[in-house]
């Protein structure tokens, strides 16, 4: 499965339970510290969209979101990356 892929599934998974990006955020930001890292991604991805990465896909994912560099997913770059 490709990262795009991914990223529809959990897109689709997003509007069929009738969640916010925010809500998103906060069931993938398991230890609420405002960020989601690699291994909160691909649990997140999992739960969510049944659909399980490999580390080099959970990689793409968070170079392709995070704007900031800081190799970890915020809000703002997840509602971008979902909007």
């Amino acid at each position: 499965m490709a990262s795009n892929e991914a990223l529809e599934k959990l897109k689709d998974a997003m509007s069929d339970a009738g969640k916010s990006v925010e809500d998103l955020f906060k069931e993938i930001d398991t230890d609420g510290d405002g960020t989601i890292n690699g291994p909160e991604l691909y649990k997140g991805i999992k739960k969510i969209a049944g659909e399980a990465l490999t580390p080099g896909q959970v990689s793409m994912i968070i170079t392709a979101f995070d704007t900031n560099g800081d190799n970890r997913i915020d809000a703002m770059e997840l509602r971008n990356a979902l909007s």
